[in-house]
């Protein structure tokens, strides 16, 4: 009788704590969404380098992109410049890019114009792509000891996929369905301070013939005591794509910065 009992405790107990992950996981969404909204009064600029990796670990190409984002606005993000050299897969040259902004319709778009096309069919916050693509449902939730990170004392949260998910229609359904990771949160008022996941399995991409096999990133704020709102952040990632008699391999830097009013917006 007492492993049965012990059994039952630790059941619940673990039924609790992934109950507290889910509480401090609703609230983080909340307040994200509340800080998007209050950033629709500023605009701030970001950073994207790409760095390209042959077999040997030598580098072959690199490209950096800057763009002025305004939460809110339509649309909200505008590429402002940029420029690439050597080999540089998945980007296209700023010469390309140029061309194709003249016919929507073509299949030279840039991975940032795709992207940008495809906005108006994203939900429009946070709460409504974690209702959307089931992100509560979607994982095993864990709350972990306490941390400091970003300045701040934290809670962790740990994420690890369900097995045998149903609801994988559509690419950023089949990405979320394999990815595991870490969120540390605020615990002075739930904003997220740093994130790190990586995919736990091979993904099929659009084309039958690519697939990713290894994405892993990390993003964390700067400590802004003068205002919490206007923290910059820095991410990082790695991502490797076979595709047919050929592997790409490239590390990404994504930096955020340089926050200002909104022309007319007080």
């Amino acid at each position: 009788m007492k492993p049965l009992v012990v059994a039952l405790l630790l059941a619940f107990a673990n039924f609790v704590h992934a109950q507290e992950a889910l509480d401090i996981f609703d609230r983080a969404v909340k307040q994200f969404d509340q800080r998007q909204k209050a950033l629709r009064s500023w605009q701030y600029y970001q950073t994207l380098v790409a760095r390209q990796y042959d077999d040997t670990g030598s580098l072959v190409g690199k490209g950096w992109w800057r763009a002025l984002v305004r939460p809110g606005a339509e649309p909200p993000i505008e590429y402002v410049s940029g420029s690439t050299e050597g080999e540089l897969t998945l980007f296209n040259k700023p010469a390309e890019a140029k061309s194709s902004k003249k016919s929507s319709g073509s299949s030279q778009r840039t991975i940032a114009e795709r992207e940008l096309h495809e906005e108006s069919s994203r939900p429009e916050s946070v709460a409504e792509a974690v209702t959307k693509y089931h992100l509560r449902d979607r994982y095993h939730w864990q709350r972990l000891p306490d941390a400091r990170t970003s300045g701040e004392i934290a809670y962790v949260l740990r994420f690890t996929p369900k097995k045998n998910q149903t609801q994988t229609d559509g690419r950023e359904a089949r990405f979320f369905s394999l990815l595991a990771g870490k969120l540390w949160i605020s615990k002075r008022d739930h904003s997220v301070l740093k994130a790190e996941a990586a995919l736990q399995a091979p993904m099929p991409l659009l084309w039958i013939i690519a697939r990713i096999t290894h994405l892993q990133f990390v993003w964390e704020v700067i400590p802004n005591r003068a205002n919490p709102l206007l923290r910059r952040s820095h991410g990082y990632s790695s991502l490797t794509i076979d595709l047919p008699f050929k592997t790409v391999r490239q590390k990404h830097r994504l930096t955020v910065d340089k926050y200002e009013r909104r022309p007319g917006k007080k």
